[in-house]
């Protein structure tokens, strides 16, 4: 140790220094004030805290001569603040007190700078007496790097702690190194508390075990790993991804592992409710395709229909046999059943704004079940029905409802099939004081304590992907919502499900206006009508009809035609066919609308438009429902009842008169 060249056990008498010793200890002395010379550090020897001896780096380091060192007191190399701390020491081991033989202080050069220096102190002996050898060690680079460290891991120790990831570093066996303030806080405990532990010490056996294997994989292979997880925490689902970087010296091998751990559970629900969001966009497309083709397939079918169930009824209002009688009443249940189904489906594929209107509940759950009847039956779904008959009608959305209780009942067979390949569906409906209670229950697996508060979440499902509408329970929950109502269920595992829709009873803010008793007045014979539908059958069953109550009948099956018959006479009734052209082949059949024909109608006399009654097959399609709210005209949709449309010509034909 350079401090040590002077001591005791290799003190040289300073008159060897002055050549008053043998050649052979001149040339010991020689050799080792050489090594003091060229020391890189400062070498000196004081006498009562005055230099005695110095080396040249000592000369550099100070910036003063030698001789100016010579002789000069050692705290006046030193800052002023720095020199009552020195002579405290000083004086303290004076009184024998053990006093650290290095320390670190800061000295003033001559030009006025401020150098960091360490002190290494022992004692000696000079000239005979007591002396101090002494290494000076300039620091002042070291200590800059040191405080220029200290700032960076303040920066980054500051960035890392207001980052929203969890940090840690852990060594090569899985032993923490450290961890920033959000992991700490995780583990509830404090980051410098995380050194040396591993994750045994904080998580279950299984998912520590888990964490470890990854990490083993990750020093193996030496790569990065993105890793997703699932778990629950606090009884609530969290979704967090942890990407573990290998740590790697200068020569590549692996010594440890930086891990982030971010909580991305927001995100994800995010993108599922994107995706949630897309399909039911899809669904909602389809529908609305289904719709517009619905709404054509049904102006089909209900215009043959109109013709089955007009003759028919018109035959068995003839003197005919029993048997006969018999035969045409099924013909006609059978097609007032298909005239059912079309409605329903009419329903139920139409997509429009909601809008809300007196409804009959116990009617809209009858038309859902009307709807689902087959499949059921076909099932072996038993369904018992107890619907009150007392239940006051509410403002509602009817079609907004029609398919909250479908997606129930949808969800009810799915669960009865899965759990017994038949079933039992109970449907009640019921006012409970100014609510009326709807309620499906079920005999199928039932639903989980835990799962029964999840099931009208966003995107919870118990079902195989696929499976349902489109409509889920949290729609379903939200639209019940909507009408300041409330949706509910109520199960245990095994014993089935119940889910309770319950609805207030809401009047309308306007009176509503009950409908004029008139009493049905004798025919006038000689009541001129017009015809105008493009269906042969149509034609030919209402010309009958009406000619058999008297009136003077004509038909056309072209509105063109009407138009031209408008223009040169006069008739008490019109009956119209409201349904818009059909495009087949590019060609437009009968070449104007009941529409474009009202408004030409409105042209030649307003007071023609009173005397018009529209023929609809299609009442549920948006443009006929615009239409008619707009102009309030009157109109019976097809297939319609032969006594119903009586009736209506005769109201007509009264108000009119």
């Amino acid at each position: 140790m350079p401090g040590r060249l002077l001591s005791r056990q290799n003190r040289i008498e300073v008159k060897e220094l002055v050549g008053q010793k043998t050649v052979l200890e001149r040339s010991t002395t020689d050799r080792y004030f050489n090594l003091i010379e060229h020391a890189a550090d400062g070498i000196a020897i004081l006498q009562n805290g005055v230099f005695k001896l110095v080396n040249s780096a000592l000369v550099r380091m100070s910036g003063h001569d030698r001789e100016e060192l010579l002789g000069m007191p050692f705290i006046r190399l030193l800052t002023p603040e720095c020199q009552n701390s020195v002579m405290a020491r000083y004086q303290a081991r004076l009184a024998g007190k053990e006093v650290p033989s290095i320390y670190e202080i800061k000295a003033a050069t001559r030009d006025g700078g401020v150098r960091d220096i360490e002190i290494n102190a022992a004692l000696t002996e000079y000239e005979g007496r007591p002396a101090d050898e002494v290494i000076i060690r300039d620091i002042t680079e070291r200590k800059q790097t040191e405080e220029a460290l200290r700032k960076s891991e303040e920066k980054y120790r500051v960035l890392l702690t207001n980052l929203p990831q969890k940090i840690f570093h852990k060594d090569r066996d899985s032993i923490y190194v450290a961890c920033n303030d959000n992991y700490a806080r995780d583990l509830k405990i404090n980051a410098d508390e995380i050194i040396g532990k591993k994750d045994y010490d904080f998580f279950p056996k299984e998912l520590a075990e888990k964490y470890r294997a990854d990490d083993r994989r990750i020093v193996e292979s030496g790569r990065t790993e993105d890793i997703e997880e699932r778990y629950v925490q606090d009884g609530q689902e969290q979704i967090v991804r942890t990407v573990k970087t290998p740590i790697k010296d200068e020569n590549g091998n692996v010594i440890g592992i930086l891990g982030v751990f971010s909580d991305i559970t927001e995100c994800k629900r995010a993108e599922e409710r994107e995706k949630q969001l897309q399909h039911e966009l899809n669904v909602a497309s389809r529908l609305a395709s289904i719709g517009e083709m619905a709404s054509g397939i049904a102006h089909e079918i209900n215009n043959p229909l109109t013709g089955v169930i007009g003759f028919s009824q018109l035959l068995m209002s003839r003197d005919i046999p029993d048997d006969m009688r018999d035969d045409l009443q099924v013909i006609n249940d059978e097609a007032q059943r298909v005239a059912k189904i079309v409605g329903s489906l009419l329903t139920f594929a139409h997509q429009r704004e909601p809008m809300r209107e007196y409804v009959d509940i116990n009617d809209i759950t009858s038309k859902v079940l009307e709807l689902r009847s087959y499949h059921m039956k076909v099932s072996n779904i038993q369904v018992v029905t107890q619907l009150a008959p007392d239940l006051p009608p509410t403002m509602a959305d009817g079609n907004q409802l029609q398919q909250v209780f479908l997606n129930i009942i949808l969800n009810a067979e799915q669960e009865m099939i899965k759990a017994h390949n038949r079933g039992k569906l109970s449907v009640k409906t019921e006012k409970i004081g100014s609510s009326i209670r709807v309620s499906f229950a079920d005999n199928g697996h039932g639903i989980s304590k835990e799962n029964l508060d999840k099931i009208f979440n966003p995107f919870f499902t118990t079902g195989d992907v696929g499976n349902g509408t489109g409509l889920g329970l949290s729609i379903c929950h939200g639209i019940v919502t909507a009408h300041n109502g409330r949706i509910y269920a109520e199960s245990e595992l095994g014993k089935g499900a119940t889910f309770v829709v319950e609805l207030p009873i809401v009047a309308d803010t306007r009176q509503m206006e009950k409908p004029q008793v008139i009493e049905e007045e004798p025919l006038r014979k000689r009541a001129k009508v017009l015809v105008v539908d493009d269906e042969k059958a149509i034609l030919d069953f209402l010309k009958r009809l009406l000619a058999e109550q008297g009136y003077d009948v004509e038909t056309v099956n072209q509105a063109n035609t009407a138009l031209q018959k408008l223009r040169t006479k006069r008739y008490d009734l019109i009956l119209l066919d409201i349904k818009l052209p059909l495009i087949l082949l590019d060609i437009k059949l009968p070449g104007m609308s009941g529409i474009e024909l009202y408004h030409h109608i409105e042209t030649i006399d307003p007071a023609l438009l009173k005397k018009v009654m529209f023929i609809t097959g299609d009442v549920m399609e948006t443009t006929t429902r615009d239409f008619l709210s707009k102009t309030e005209a009157s109109y019976i949709s097809k297939p319609f009842d032969s006594e119903q449309l009586k009736r209506d010509i005769n109201r007509i034909l009264t108000e009119c008169a």
